[in-house]
């Protein structure tokens, strides 16, 4: 770097990208990251670009983001030492760069395609306008491609000309010479000077009718040309390669302007999982370690028969209880390594789930394995995840680490393994923000486990199934779907998806832990309740499960457990009517072995892979993945004594509860396969299961994906920002329970926070957030009068009692009196 500033005047020097860093150095470090990124990886997309092309493309953004910067206008801001100057400097319009710099990169790499003779190559000639886009939002989210390039508003064309009369075009040619020398390419700045200042006359039919700036007239036309050939071409590449630079222009600039340095990728030993299981796991002849231990065994043998050109999406379909998160994270090890070997990378391994409740569980077994590792092997990313990066190197301090960039490590998923939440993958893949873009890069080249697939909402089936295969074969990204109710996203009769357990149907055929018993006969609750209380009493030593469909009827339940005065049995209560810190201890104390016989009642939550064994489960009706799920609690470990799940249809006066939350499409599918077998052995499950998803995949709708793979194809990011892979089907507020002395310290830290300026708000914030969010539940509008929209409601801890019961939650029926907000 300091050879390279000896080659420019000092003058040119003295140009700033930000207080601490010159110009010159942030462009030439942006650049160089940006290639970095990208030769270290494996792509396929030879049909639609070559590989040294793109790495050339993402130095020339790299190099042209800040362009904008060299105006006397941002110099004039950067070097103010006035923070009240400093602040009026940066409102000024034209401070701002993005714009200039968008116009810039534009023609660089338009020019960098024309000396190669590539501007016509059919998917390369739109590349520049991709470029633009990327960088004209490089501090913002990105826009739709059809509105940032139609014509500019006057006030916008006079800012932009008024820049670029303010740049020394002899500093910044100094500078540029040098940076286009690393491509073998020259671009004359003096060139785009004239493009920004002169005007193109416009005929119409041979009629002189005006004139026109050249760059409103070549950026206009380009971006109408792009949307019109996306319009023919209804192909996902435009989408993802303007993601994927996009990813890694964010990520190298936010690097530097950090002054991070790279994070040095760690090896992760293959064998890992089978040490750990040695040494945790001792001779055991039960039945059901038996089990787990063929099928370990059989992933395992299967690891040679991969195809690793081919074989990209693949499943491990076996049933619930028989080891999957150890089976899957051993073979996405050792396929890592066979990778390495093969293909010269190394990928990372992001290991999805649908709920945060299973989210710590997995996270904790897979720490236990690795051996309590340092973040940057493995790394947990949620919304309510720790802010704390650490290498084996340098470990902060958790108070006073750098959360800034502590923050930029964990959301860039700089780790080898990361596990995070379907929302947080799927969010990115299919986004227009920024913070959740940064990380695609990452997913690039990745081994992506989806664990409990059926969780995804059938209406997303086929916009996945499009997704997933690009990202597969041009990216050469690897899925392991694992679930014991695979849904049909990718059809392994049509041979898009490799099952790694081909003996699969022994394992559903042997296990027979469960018998289903199906009423599906509507019954009231209060009828629903007696059948129960007598199953209680005749069953005094057999642990139960009571699965209820809403907050409401489980509180219901719940009370009339408790008043029955059932000797030796601890009875537990589990909803999100319960802070997160109260809910999550009940599943510790209910996960312990005990003298005492168990009653659990609990919402569907209990369902989210929460690892526990009873004998008798109740289930209100659901679709049938969910009833697979609660299944799975039941017997789970194969004891001599079978398992009994009984279902209802329990209904108010008017309704059955499951159309609260499940609507009638599933439920019917459902209803449908059950409805002329009153009893079910497990050993029939994947049979039902079968047939239940291809009932759904032949009458579900897909216009829901097929409307937004058509957003994605057409670039239009702004509508990106409404989709929600779960959707709430109403209102909640958010409700702050001071249920402790530690409650109230940390309430009373967040008014603090309150007070500060905004980024030193967010940044103190994210250092109580795990915490605060512990005693934070979302309370539906309806049962909430007197709360507010838009802020976090707080009830203190001397209010507590007439909002919140320790063993049942939020009191929907009292709230809304005395209500205060911070």
């Amino acid at each position: 770097m300091e050879l390279e500033h000896r080659k420019i005047s000092s003058s040119s020097n003295e140009l700033k990208s930000h207080p601490d860093k010159h110009l010159m150095e942030h462009l030439s470090n942006v650049g160089a990251l940006c290639k970095e990124i990208i030769s270290s990886k494996k792509l396929s997309m030879d049909e639609y670009v070559d590989f040294d092309v793109l790495q050339d493309v993402a130095y020339l953004v790299g190099i042209s983001h800040d362009f904008g910067k060299a105006t006397s206008f941002f110099q004039k801001y950067i070097n103010e030492t006035d923070e009240l100057k400093r602040i009026k400097l940066k409102n000024k319009p034209e401070t701002y760069h993005g714009f200039l710099s968008s116009l810039f990169t534009y023609y660089v790499v338009k020019e960098y395609f024309s000396s190669k003779n590539l501007q016509e190559r059919r998917y390369l000639k739109y590349l520049p306008i991709i470029c633009f886009l990327i960088v004209k939002r490089h501090h913002g989210n990105l826009h739709d491609a059809l509105d940032e390039t139609s014509d500019f508003g006057e006030a916008d064309k006079a800012i932009l000309e008024k820049q670029v009369e303010f740049i020394d075009f002899n500093k910044i040619n100094d500078i540029y010479n040098v940076l286009f020398s690393k491509v073998q390419f020259n671009f004359d700045c003096n060139f785009f000077r004239d493009k920004i200042l002169n005007s193109k006359p416009i005929y119409v039919y041979g009629k002189l009718k005006g004139h026109k700036k050249h760059y409103m007239h070549d950026v206009g036309g380009e971006g109408r040309r792009l949307v019109r050939n996306i319009d023919e071409e209804r192909s996902l590449f435009y989408y993802f390669i303007a993601l994927f630079l996009y990813s890694v222009l964010l990520d190298a600039d936010k690097t530097d302007a950090a002054n991070l340095k790279p994070v040095r990728r760690k090896d992760v030993s293959n064998d890992i999982v089978d040490n750990y299981k040695k040494s945790r796991f001792k001779e055991n002849e039960s039945k059901m370690n038996k089990m787990r231990e063929e099928i370990y065994e059989e992933v395992m043998s299967n690891l040679k028969n991969i195809n690793l050109d081919r074989d990209k999406i693949l499943s491990l379909n076996v049933p619930t209880g028989t080891g999957k998160t150890l089976t899957s994270l051993s073979f996405a090890l050792k396929i890592r390594k066979r990778i390495e070997y093969e293909k010269g990378y190394s990928p990372r391994i992001i290991y999805s789930l649908p709920f945060l409740s299973i989210i710590d569980q997995n996270y904790d077994v897979f720490n236990e394995v690795l051996g309590n590792p340092t973040t940057d092997i493995l790394l947990k990313h949620h919304h309510l995840s720790d802010v704390l990066y650490t290498t084996e190197e340098d470990e902060f301090d958790s108070i006073d680490s750098d959360v800034g960039k502590d923050v930029l490590l964990i959301e860039g998923w700089n780790s080898e393994i990361i596990v995070t939440t379907f929302i947080q993958f799927f969010h990115s893949l299919i986004s227009n923000k920024n913070r959740s873009i940064r990380k695609i890069h990452n997913i690039v080249n990745s081994i992506v486990i989806l664990d409990e697939v059926q969780a995804i909402p059938h209406k997303y089936w086929l916009l996945l199934n499009k997704t997933i295969n690009f990202l597969a074969k041009h990216f050469n990204t690897y899925f392991i779907f694992i679930t014991a109710t695979q849904p049909l996203i990718f059809n392994e009769k049509k041979n898009e998806i490799k099952e790694l357990v081909k003996n699969k149907e022994k394992y559903f055929r042997e296990l027979d832990r469960v018998k289903l018993h199906v009423v599906l006969e509507p019954i009231l609750i209060e009828s629903f309740k007696e059948v129960l209380k007598k199953d209680l009493i005749e069953n005094e030593n057999k642990d139960f499960l009571i699965v209820l469909n809403t907050i409401n009827s489980s509180k219901d339940v719940y009370d009339f457990v408790k008043e029955l005065n059932i000797k030796n049995s601890k009875i537990y209560y589990l909803s999100t009517n319960i802070v997160p810190k109260s809910r999550l201890k009940r599943i510790k104390e209910i996960k312990k072995e005990t003298k005492e016989r168990k009653i659990i009642v609990s919402t569907q939550l209990i369902e989210a892979g929460v690892d526990i064994d009873v004998d008798i489960v109740y289930r209100d009706f659901a679709p049938l993945d969910s009833i697979n799920q609660v299944a799975g609690r039941c017997n789970r470990n194969f004891r001599d004594t079978k398992g009994i799940v009984k279902i209802f249809v329990l209904k108010e006066e008017n309704r059955e509860y499951y159309k609260y939350i499940y609507g009638t499409f599933l439920p019917s599918k459902t209803e449908n396969v059950l409805k002329d077998k009153n009893k079910i052995n497990e050993s029939e499950f994947l049979k039902i299961n079968e047939k239940y998803f291809e009932k759904i995949d032949i009458e579900k709708s897909d216009d829901e994906s097929m409307s937004i793979l058509e957003t994605l194809e057409k670039l239009k990011f702004e509508d990106l920002s409404k989709f929600k892979l779960i959707k709430e089907d109403y209102f909640k507020i958010d409700v702050f329970i001071e249920l402790d002395d530690y409650a109230k310290y940390v309430w009373r830290k967040y008014c603090e926070i309150k007070e500060l300026p905004p980024f030193e708000r967010r940044k103190e914030f994210l250092k109580i957030k795990k915490d605060f969010y512990d005693y934070v539940i979302s309370v539906p509008k309806n049962y909430a009068a007197g709360f507010e929209e838009g802020v976090i409601n707080y009830v203190s801890k001397d209010e507590v009692s007439n909002y919140y019961d320790a063993e049942t939650g939020f009191k929907r029926e009292t709230a809304g009196e005395g209500v205060l907000i911070c």
